[in-house]
């Protein structure tokens, strides 16, 4: 090797560079526009042209600013360029929210604590999720069952009907709370907790003494929020904002919007269902991990959870059955646990987690 071939090369010129870096970028636009088009034309195709006049637009002062001879190579290299930046923006939330849903998964933990005689299982619910989640948990409270364990669920009971109306208008927007519960399972793709329970409500038939309902009654939850009107001003302040927000949603047509969006929603193509049922999830995934963070409180807590949990936990420390199996909204299960935490001897011996939503199986093949 001579010393001149020894030498190193010089370095590239510049415009070498810049076609470089120019034929990366494009090729970065080209892939995000078609990564990109799944979403989209599943959505309507309609979107496309609407983007490409919007792309045409945005791109006329990016032209503007080229001489005179070159602006019309540049507006379609800057409507071209925009167009795909636009087709990317407008799909990566749903490509956001359908990888948050797989790779931090919404989750609920089975509690069991114990004082030696006596063993408590606590399992977290969710009343949306999806059939996976609930299969393996009609399985494990029939395996409870076998293991002698009686049976304890969550539900508010009816009791009058002044009571009964203030529970759907303050907690259910007005509709049964079961319906809304339904309808956003249709919605995502996902299941509602009592069309799984078939099983266990024909062996509560068959069984009585071995199932019992431990909650309040609409009575005691709204006596509970007619004292916190009348002795906390910031639990009114708060109320009575919502109440304004709700009215304001009812002014804006806003109940009438969701009922539009839900019929679109059944009536749409496949690829639309499917695009619907990917936000739904993703949403509902970020608002379970957010509630079960634990740092976030909402006013009414102090009505829906925590008299609840008062409640429960008083019950279960009352009861005098040596195993008992609770399926509760996963949200009390924190403040249900530091009570009974209270209580001398009691210990926590394990805790298991499962996720409850996922993208509905889909599977297919020959015979």
């Amino acid at each position: 090797m001579t010393a001149d071939s020894a030498q190193a090369a010089p370095a590239a010129p510049a415009a070498v560079w810049k076609i470089r870096f120019s034929t990366l970028l494009w090729a970065g636009l080209l892939l995000l526009l078609v990564g990109s088009l799944p979403v989209l034309v599943g959505a309507s195709w309609l979107i496309l042209p609407v983007l490409l006049l919007a792309a045409a637009v945005l791109a006329l002062p990016v032209a503007w600013m080229h001489r005179q001879q070159r602006r019309r190579h540049a507006w379609l290299r800057g409507c071209g360029a925009i167009f795909c930046l636009l087709c990317g923006a407008l799909a990566m939330p749903v490509y956001y929210l359908a990888i948050a849903t797989e790779a931090r998964p919404a989750i609920v933990p089975t509690v069991t604590l114990t004082n030696g005689p006596r063993t408590l299982v606590l399992q977290g619910m969710q009343h949306v999720a999806m059939e996976r989640f609930y299969k393996s948990v009609v399985y494990d409270l029939e395996q409870a069952l076998a293991d002698g364990y009686v049976l304890a669920y969550e539900g508010v009971a009816k009791s009058d009907p002044q009571s009964d109306s203030w529970f759907d208008s303050t907690l259910g927007g007005g509709h049964d709370l079961g319906d809304n519960y339904r309808q956003l399972g249709k919605i995502c793709g996902l299941g509602y907790q009592i069309d799984y329970m078939g099983p266990l409500v024909a062996d509560a038939k068959a069984r009585p003494q071995r199932h019992v309902t431990i909650d309040v009654d609409t009575r005691a939850m709204k006596q509970q929020y007619d004292s916190l009107m009348a002795s906390d001003a910031a639990f009114a302040a708060a109320m009575q904002r919502r109440q304004r927000q709700a009215a304001k949603d009812s002014a804006d047509d806003s109940a009438d919007l969701w009922a539009r969006v839900i019929e679109w929603q059944k009536s749409g193509s496949p690829g639309q269902v499917a695009l619907a049922g990917t936000l739904c999830r993703g949403i509902m995934t970020e608002l379970m991990r957010r509630a079960n963070s634990h740092h976030v409180s909402e006013p009414l807590d102090a009505v829906v959870l925590d008299m609840r949990n008062r409640h429960l936990a008083s019950a279960l420390m009352a009861d005098t059955r040596q195993k008992i199996y609770v399926t509760y909204g996963a949200a009390h299960l924190p403040g249900v646990i530091a009570l009974l935490q209270q209580q001398p001897g009691w210990q926590l011996q394990s805790v298991k987690w499962m996720r409850t939503i996922a993208a509905p199986d889909a599977v297919s093949g020959t015979l």
